[in-house]
C-alpha cells in the first residue's frame, strides 16, 4: 500500500502591512525624524534583574510626568506581580498584545496601572505568538526577496510604530530566552539598557544580547546601547565593582558604558516588593515596614532613583548626538 504525502502550506501573517510600515520607518530615519522613545531592556539570561528594572524604570519616568507605556514581551507575566495588578482587568496574560501582533489590532494598553503609567502586559498568549514568528522566520529562510527575508523581525515594531506618537517614553521588557520576541524588540527598539550581574553566565547572555543587536541592525540603524547596569552587588564592595566595570567594558569593546549606579541585591526588600505589587521607591515610603526593611528599601530606591537619571541623561546625549547628525546633513 501506497501513502501519498500532500505538502500543505501552513497558513502565517501576511507582511505586507510590516513591509510597508518598516519602509516608512526607514524614510522618517533618513530624514532625522524618528525620535529616540523605545527604550529595550534585555538579556540572554534570566535572573538578572531584567523585570525588576523594566517596572522600577517605568514607573519612575512615569512619576516624572511623562505618559509611559511598558510593554511586557515576556510569556510569565511577571509584571502584573511588580505592579499589583495580577488579578485586575489590567491583567489579560498577553491578550493584547497577542491579538496586535497575530490579528493587526491596534496595540492598545489594558489600563492605567500608575498616574502617566500605561501596561500591555505579556502572559501565556504570547505562546501563539512565538510561534507565529518561528513560522514566519522558517518562510523567510526560504525567499529570495532581501526584504521577505529580513521583513518578519519587524511585526512588534510595525505596532509600536502606529502607537510610538501617544507615548514620551515605551519600555520594552523581552524574554531573555527567546531569540525570535529578542529581534522582534531590537528591531522596534532606539536604546537598548542591559541589566547583568558579575557572574561569567551572565555576561555570555551579555554576549548573547550583541549578536542579536547586529543582527538587528540591518532593519534598524539607529538602534543603541545606551548602558549596562551592574545588579546584585554590595553597596560597600567598590573594588568589586570597579572590576566588573572593567571586564564589562572590555566585553563591549567600548561600545556602550557601564552605568555607574549599581543596584544592589536585597532579598528581603525583593521578597516585599513582590508581595506588595509595588516598586522600591514606592515601598520606601510606606511607615509600616520594618525598620531594618525600611533601611534597605529606602536604599534601594535610592540606587534606582539615581539610575533614572543616569538613564535620562544618556539618552538626551543619544538626542544631541543625532540633532548634530541632522545638522551637519
Amino acid at each position: 500500500m501506497s501513502v501519498h504525502l500532500r505538502m500543505v502550506r501552513l497558513e502565517i501573517v501576511d507582511l505586507s502591512r510590516v513591509k510597508a510600515a518598516l519602509r516608512r520607518r526607514l524614510e522618517l530615519m533618513s530624514e532625522g525624524v524618528h525620535d529616540r522613545k523605545v527604550i529595550v531592556v534585555v538579556n540572554g539570561k534570566g535572573g538578572v534583574g531584567k523585570t525588576s528594572l523594566s517596572a522600577a524604570l517605568a514607573a519612575a519616568l512615569a512619576k516624572t510626568g511623562l505618559r509611559v507605556l511598558l510593554i511586557e514581551i515576556d510569556e510569565q507575566g511577571n509584571h502584573c506581580e511588580d505592579l499589583g495588578i495580577t488579578g485586575t482587568e489590567l491583567a489579560d496574560d498577553g491578550q493584547a498584545q497577542a491579538a496586535a501582533i497575530l490579528d493587526g489590532k491596534p496595540l492598545t494598553p489594558t489600563g492605567e496601572a500608575r498616574p502617566n503609567l500605561f501596561v500591555i502586559p505579556g502572559g501565556s498568549a504570547l505562546q501563539d505568538v512565538v510561534e507565529e514568528l518561528y513560522c514566519q522566520r522558517r518562510a523567510a529562510a526560504a525567499s529570495d526577496d532581501p526584504e521577505d527575508q529580513l521583513a518578519w523581525m519587524g511585526m512588534y515594531a510595525a505596532a509600536i510604530d502606529a502607537v510610538r506618537s501617544l507615548y514620551d517614553v515605551i519600555v520594552l521588557d523581552v524574554a531573555p530566552g527567546s531569540e525570535p520576541l529578542q529581534l522582534q524588540a531590537l528591531v522596534a527598539g532606539d536604546m537598548t539598557l542591559v541589566p547583568t550581574r558579575s557572574d561569567p553566565s551572565s555576561r555570555k547572555g551579555l554576549r548573547t544580547v550583541a549578536r542579536r543587536f547586529a543582527q538587528a541592525a540591518r532593519l534598524n540603524p539607529m538602534l543603541r546601547l545606551l548602558g549596562v547596569v551592574v545588579f546584585a552587588t554590595a553597596a560597600s564592595a567598590t573594588r568589586v565593582q570597579k572590576k566588573i566595570r572593567a571586564q564589562l567594558t572590555e566585553d563591549l569593546n567600548g561600545a556602550a558604558p557601564v552605568m555607574e549606579q549599581t543596584i544592589r541585591h536585597v532579598e528581603a526588600a525583593a521578597v516585599a516588593c513582590r508581595t506588595h505589587g509595588q516598586v522600591p521607591q514606592e515601598l520606601a515610603a510606606n511607615p509600616d515596614l520594618d525598620p531594618a526593611l525600611s533601611r534597605s528599601m529606602k536604599a534601594l530606591a535610592g540606587d534606582y532613583r539615581s539610575l533614572t537619571l543616569e538613564v535620562l541623561q544618556a539618552k538626551a546625549e543619544l538626542d544631541q548626538a543625532d540633532a548634530d547628525r541632522k545638522g551637519r546633513a
